[in-house]
């Protein structure tokens, strides 16, 4: 059994669905809670006939109990058995009209069968409790859409990035909705605030990179996109999508560009993020051919030549980057990565304090700095930036604990991100 489908959920879960789907002793008894949880895992998953297997578990045990009948309306919902889900949620609503769990399942049900302003109403319900909002949020903004009210879908994509800041549907949407609207201007603003918040924003930087590319902002676009693979790398596909058809279509392009460098780079960047290196880095000379300061086709060339194992080539690639463009924060970040890879902490320390000077983005570079630290036993100016990151950064302790788990095992460093993430 591939326990991965369980990464997201608390070992509590795990254990339970395991016990449920494996029993020891010949039988098996399950109060209502537990019950409950393990249905709404396998909703959660979209394991339709674990759902099935345990709504009908429960509805022999407790064929009466109302949050067991509220999962099999839930089961009816996915199925697409609407009309039989939205008859057993009204009874349910009339014996418990606060309920908000039944609240959303209906707003759901009226979603599903194209009736928007019902589904907002229930959608709407739903948020008293204060509990996922960033979810109903985003459905609302969602049924809003669908009735062309453009602002108040904005409204409440906003919303829902606020109790959310990685709403993946959210952000895109809004950033998708705000184009069509014709204020890219606004979008622009948005997203450069919103990565500013949360650095580690991978939807946040793509979003980013969207209404850069949609305003014509091609190099600003490019960076914002590196951002987000430098956050996973798996995100390439997110914006560039199928090889050929993207390098086809970026050749046939070329002819018409008003700015033939960014589109060489392109062509680079894509064989580049799927492992054909010796053929991205002939596109990146030809990019430098024409425009010898083009930082990024310097930078991704180090890549490359990481990539390849040729370290030395690597280092003198990604200081060329700096060299040609020092106010460009990406390149300083690269090259310290290239030295944190390799271990070498001294020089990601010192290329760190030299370039944290200008740059535009402080945390990117202390949050680096303390990793440095910490590992050069330099703890007491360790603590001294880790102090000043959880005032002006506290949300973004978690990550940085991430970033380096080994913090964990300092009293005084775990002490002041758990701090700043209670704040």
């Amino acid at each position: 059994m591939n326990l991965d489908r369980f990464k997201d959920f608390e070992p509590d879960v795990r254990n339970l669905v395991l016990s449920f789907e494996n029993p020891t002793d010949g039988h098996r008894f399950f109060d209502v809670d537990q019950l409950e949880i393990i249905a709404d895992y396998y909703l959660e998953v979209a394991d339709i006939e674990g759902l099935e297997a345990a709504v009908t578990f429960g509805e022999r045990l407790y064929p009466a109990n109302d949050e067991i009948r509220l999962r099999r309306a839930h089961l009816w919902s996915v199925t697409g058995q609407y009309n039989q889900a939205l008859k057993l949620l009204q009874e349910l609503e009339k014996k418990s009209p606060r309920n908000t769990d039944i609240c959303y399942a209906i707003g759901a049900i009226y979603s599903m069968t194209e009736q928007p302003r019902k589904a907002i109403d229930y959608y709407l319900r739903a948020a008293a409790d204060g509990y996922e909002l960033g979810i109903i949020y985003s459905n609302v903004a969602d049924e809003y859409y669908k009735l062309r009210l453009l602002d108040l879908s904005v409204n409440y994509y906003r919303k829902a990035i606020k109790a959310d800041p990685n709403d993946d549907h959210s952000l895109y949407n809004l950033a998708c909705t705000w184009d069509e609207m014709e204020q890219l201007d606004t979008a622009v603003d948005y997203y450069k605030q919103h990565v500013s918040d949360h650095p580690f924003s991978k939807w946040g930087w793509y979003c980013l990179g969207c209404v850069y590319s949609w305003h014509t902002l091609y190099e600003q676009a490019a960076d914002a996109f590196e951002y987000a693979i430098a956050i996973d790398k798996s995100f390439y596909d997110a914006y560039l999508g199928n090889l050929g058809r993207a390098v086809q279509a970026l050749h046939d392009a070329l002819p018409y560009a008003d700015d033939r460098s960014y589109v060489v780079y392109t062509i680079g960047a894509i064989f580049r993020e799927n492992g054909n290196y010796h053929t991205a880095v002939s596109y990146y000379h030809e990019v430098i051919k024409e425009n010898p300061s083009y930082g990024l086709a310097w930078g991704d060339i180090g890549l490359c030549c990481e990539a390849m194992g040729y370290k030395g080539d690597a280092e003198d690639h990604y200081r060329k980057a700096i060299e040609v463009e020092p106010d460009v924060d990406l390149h300083w970040l690269r090259l310290a990565d290239f030295y944190l890879r390799d271990g070498d902490y001294r020089k990601a320390s010192n290329l760190l304090e030299n370039g944290r000077t200008d740059a535009a983005d402080v945390y990117a570079f202390d949050y680096r700095l303390v990793i440095c630290y910490h590992h050069m036993g330099r703890r007491n100016r360790m603590l001294h930036i880790l102090r000043a990151l959880a005032r002006q950064f506290p949300s973004s302790m978690a990550d940085l604990l991430d970033q380096c788990p080994e913090l964990a095992d300092d009293y005084d460093a775990l002490t002041i991100i758990n701090s700043a993430k209670q704040e």
